[in-house]
């Protein structure tokens, strides 16, 4: 919780930080492409790192490297610099994530599995609910670098709580060297569902670039302060939390792939509809549908993860997934913001709505009893 309100009270407003700063809507998609190709280069060995040392080691790096991120977005002001703080900051995030992900799945069993991650994400977007309000605030009274400082400050609490962690083993067959974990890609891979995992995380990914990084610049463009866009923001976060009490009916209701599906739907209608908006309350409602959308994702593709791939490449298994969700990373902010530079920011949303409702479309298709653990024997004959 404290590092993701962290994490939200600094960067959603790095776009405005730039553009303050003369930096063009295109220039902001640059910065967010680049800022993705550091993460996307480590995060399948920063998966390998929690498999072979545990998650402690990845927690307290991260957190430092969280901390050395902060500290240059508030003391710089160059794109250089700024790309550099972005960067330290999205790599860390890669081990906050793949570690506190290890951690969940080997404190649950098959039965508990989508409730813990249930939990987990709702800690996670709590943060989420905290951090832009405390960041809109700080930026509209003192400036983005207040917010930036109030981002790095957050990590003294963070390590000394990393510190303390200590985790029972998740598995006791013999683990995988963090040198051979590029060895075991293909055969998680092409274990059962993985792939359709794999894609949604994409996707959903794709859906998250663009909210993170071209939502504040619409929000500015049609005249909200830093303020009121932190609330709009955070409210992304409440309606994440406030739908994951609805998770377990939703899974009864349309199965696991549909309620997949239909996030994926309601995030295209979100964005759908972003560009036709501009009031306070519609524009809430909204933010609203976002959360919505990535208040079933998030937990559910974690959860179905744990269950497709052997304990022991439980780190690897999440490292792949943060490769993959660096990849779209790196290129949908480019995309989008080539798309904005030609036709406004508006059009970047009605570039999304047609992504997201494609991938539905192809999942519709090519998912296939999600959620129903292989036989190990596949991947463990990779030991």
């Amino acid at each position: 919780m404290l590092t993701n309100c962290a994490w939200y009270i600094g960067t959603p407003f790095i776009p405005l930080y730039l553009v303050s700063h003369g930096a063009s809507v295109g220039t902001v998609g640059l910065v967010a492409g680049l800022s993705g190709i550091a993460p996307l280069a480590v995060a399948l060995h920063v998966g390998g790192l929690v498999d072979e040392r545990g998650p402690t080691v990845v927690f307290v790096g991260s957190v430092v490297l969280f901390g050395l991120g902060g500290a240059m977005l508030t003391v710089f002001q160059g794109i250089p610099e700024v790309t550099t703080g972005y960067t330290l900051l999205a790599v860390a995030n890669i081990g906050l994530a793949v570690a506190s992900q290890a951690v969940v799945a080997g404190a649950s069993t098959d039965g508990t599995r989508i409730r813990n991650y249930g939990y987990y994400a709702v800690s996670y977007s709590a943060g989420a609910v905290f951090g832009p309000v405390i960041g809109g605030f700080l930026a509209g009274r003192f400036g983005y670098a207040a917010a930036f400082l109030a981002m790095t400050l957050l990590m003294a609490p963070s390590l000394a709580i990393a510190l303390m962690l200590r985790v029972t083993p998740i598995s006791g067959h013999q683990r995988v060297a963090l040198s051979a974990v590029h060895t075991l890609v293909a055969a998680i891979v092409r274990a059962h569902g993985v792939g359709a995992i794999l894609f949604v995380s994409g996707i959903m990914m794709c859906a998250q670039a663009l909210q993170s990084t071209f939502y504040p610049l619409y929000l500015s463009k049609v005249g909200w302060s830093a303020t009121l866009i932190g609330l709009a923001i955070a409210a992304i976060s409440v309606a994440s939390i406030a739908v994951r009490m609805l998770l377990a009916s939703a899974v009864a209701w349309l199965g696991q792939t549909g309620a997949l599906i239909g996030a994926m739907v309601l995030s295209a209608v979100a964005f759908a509809m972003t560009p036709f908006v501009r009031q306070f309350w519609p524009l809430v409602g909204v933010s609203a549908l976002m959360g919505a959308s990535l208040g079933f994702t998030q937990p559910l593709s974690m959860s179905l993860l744990a269950e497709s791939v052997a304990q022991q490449f439980w780190g690897a298994a999440f490292g792949i997934r943060q490769s993959v969700q660096r990849a779209v990373g790196v290129l949908s902010p480019f995309a989008f913001g080539v798309a904005s530079a030609a036709r406004g920011v508006e059009s970047a949303f009605y570039l999304g709505a047609l992504v997201l409702f494609g991938a539905a479309g192809i999942m519709i298709r090519v998912s296939r009893g999600l959620g129903r653990r292989p036989d190990a024997g596949a991947v463990e004959g990779q030991d």
